[in-house]
């Protein structure tokens, strides 16, 4: 069995293939080496950047209004 290992500190956004290898049948895993929860977070901040705006609203609450009825719609065949 030949096996291709290669750790990257940064995943790019597409890998490189072996030549031996492309062209047939394989098995990709990719396992991440972190303990990291988030996979977006920001280089600069650590911060995911959906935590910067969780809790950011300081406004007035706000409410959803009513959505009234269902509409009826045909069933799809």
């Amino acid at each position: 069995m030949e096996a291709t290992r290669k750790i990257y500190r940064q995943l790019p956004g597409t890998l490189r293939m072996p030549k031996n290898l492309k062209h047939r049948r394989v098995e990709v895993i990719l396992l991440p080496l972190d303990t990291e929860k988030f996979s977006h977070i920001d280089s600069n901040t650590g911060v995911s950047p959906l935590a910067r705006f969780a809790g950011a609203w300081t406004g007035e609450l706000l409410v959803r209004e009513d959505q009234g009825a269902y509409e009826v719609r045909e069933e799809f065949k």
